[in-house]
């Protein structure tokens, strides 16, 4: 259990550190630094979105992606359920975070042009 309690404590002070960076961006920016916040969320979901099956890392060649190919399509019928409930929470996740950043930037730098104006 050490191990697993090191890896919780160096991931919650990660999330402590991200939240003081954001807290700081808008302390500072008001309505344009939650804007900014929003497009950052954004663009994190469009990445998630994107690579979601992707192969990830450098060097890849046609012989890793076909042995990729090769190891879907021998999956079960359970492990495909499987994969498919993953993929299918993964999307629901990004597609909330998604209206997230959508909405911070919509009131981020709606607020920021209705008080500068």
């Amino acid at each position: 259990m050490p191990g697993k309690a090191f890896v919780m404590a160096f991931v919650w002070s990660g999330w402590l550190i991200a939240s003081v960076i954001a807290f700081m961006i808008v302390a500072y920016a008001s309505f344009f630094g939650v804007g900014v916040i929003g497009l950052m969320i954004w663009f994190v979901t469009a990445r998630v979105d994107m690579e979601q099956d992707g192969v990830v890392g450098a060097g890849v060649s046609p012989a890793f992606l076909a042995q990729q190919l090769r190891t879907r399509t021998e999956m079960s019928r359970a492990e495909r359920a499987a994969l498919h409930g993953r993929h299918l929470l993964e999307k629901q996740s990004t597609r909330f975070f998604r209206w997230l950043g959508i909405l911070l930037t919509a009131a981020g730098f709606g607020g920021f042009l209705l008080f500068q104006i």
